[in-house]
């Protein structure tokens, strides 16, 4: 049975190519996840935009009850035969992450890598000696696949030049703001009610997002955990906390009744929770810098530090030139909110944003999506922005 699978499998995109592209767009998110990330919002654009769109999702069941409304969307299982049809029927690609399975690229074909948030952790290229021969050989055929790469500064355009293998191709990086980031252009008009009421929340709660970063190895997982019942008392009762956990280890790490503490670890896109807050503390994430586009306070908690950057992949940047406030142990952490918390001047990033050029203008899937446009509008070359 799995030697027919995979001679069907083999067959199937020689099959499609003989039929014509369809002018619709096949998203992905995180192998197969349900819709997040950058690509839901440029999926957001496309259904507005009456755009036929296609999902690659693990969880059928769940992507079709959830998203019931979406006149313009199909859900199709990830890595199934159905898959690979999609794939190689689609005019464009849209992913986060690379894909391990494609059929060959079509030349109408548009690929439209969004990634998953600015590199602080080394990837690809960068960081041969952690990733298996398989994974690298996935990320060199997604590279000579892809058109353009989405970034939001020049720390990332940085990165991708050579961890995508794309020393003679810069002009395939776009640096127009990760489409994520459009959210949180004008964050006083957006309305909050949905996710209030998710969550349990009054309109005039002030928010604590407590986002850190997952670690593979179970044991290193006790580094995230936190007396949180005594840092939520440091602040007054306006504040509540919410706990932006990996949903495996959530409920190893929550143990209490305290009315101002939320878990959230199984809500949608983070993004939605940092634009509802008004601190966001992490370690290593990419959610640092969504954070500091959306002009939150940021606070670093590395209680592992030397641990985590000895068993994982070496960073971009020092650690101590992240323009945040930085703590290494629960203490330091609570000094400081006691102390210095209310003193803005420690949560002035102009200086960093300007000198890694990252990119504020809150345009990105309007970007995009003209590129879309030109694609789906056009049989010819693809046009630039």
């Amino acid at each position: 049975m799995k030697n027919l699978k995979k001679i069907v499998k083999a067959i199937v995109p020689v099959i499609a190519r003989l039929i014509p592209l369809k002018k619709q767009i096949i998203f992905s998110n995180f192998y197969g996840k349900l819709p997040g990330d950058n690509p839901y919002y440029i999926w957001q654009w496309a259904e507005k935009h009456k755009i036929q769109s296609i999902w690659l999702v693990n969880d059928l069941k769940s992507a079709r009850e959830e998203y019931a409304e979406y006149s313009f969307t199909k859900f199709v299982k990830y890595r199934g035969i159905g898959a690979l049809m999609a794939l190689s029927t689609s005019q464009i690609w849209v992913d986060n992450v690379r894909k391990p399975w494609i059929p060959l690229k079509r030349g109408n074909q548009l690929y439209i890598q969004t990634w998953h948030g600015e590199p602080l952790k080394q990837i690809e290229a960068d960081a041969i000696s952690s990733l298996d021969n398989l994974y690298l050989q996935w990320a060199k055929n997604d590279s000579k696949a892809l058109d353009y790469v989405i970034s939001g500064s020049d720390l990332s355009v940085s990165a991708f030049l050579k961890a995508f293998w794309l020393e003679n191709g810069k002009e395939k990086i776009l640096k127009i703001g990760e489409p994520r980031w459009d959210l949180f252009n004008n964050l006083e008009t957006i309305d909050f009610s949905v996710i209030n009421s998710t969550l349990g929340l009054n309109s005039d709660d002030k928010i604590i997002l407590y986002m850190p970063t997952f670690r593979d190895s179970k044991g290193n997982n006790n580094a995230i955990k936190l007396n949180f019942d005594e840092l939520i008392s440091l602040f007054d009762s306006s504040y509540k906390l919410i706990l932006r956990l990996h949903p495996n280890i959530s409920h190893t790490y929550l143990h209490t009744n305290n009315s101002r503490i939320i878990n959230a670890s199984k809500f949608g896109n983070p993004q939605d929770l940092i634009a509802r807050s008004e601190v966001v503390i992490t370690d290593y994430s990419s959610s640092m810098f969504d954070a500091m586009i959306a002009n939150k306070k940021v606070i670093l908690l590395a209680k592992d530090l030397d641990q985590y950057l000895n068993n994982n992949r070496k960073l971009y940047l020092e650690y101590k030139a992240l323009p945040f406030p930085k703590f290494y142990s629960e203490d330091e952490l609570r000094s400081f909110i006691v102390n210095q918390f209310n003193d803005n001047g420690m949560f002035n990033y102009n200086d960093f944003i300007q000198q890694y050029g990252f990119v504020q203008e809150y345009h990105a899937t309007e970007k995009i999506g003209k590129i879309i446009l030109n694609k789906l509008n056009s049989t010819g070359k693809k046009k630039c922005i």
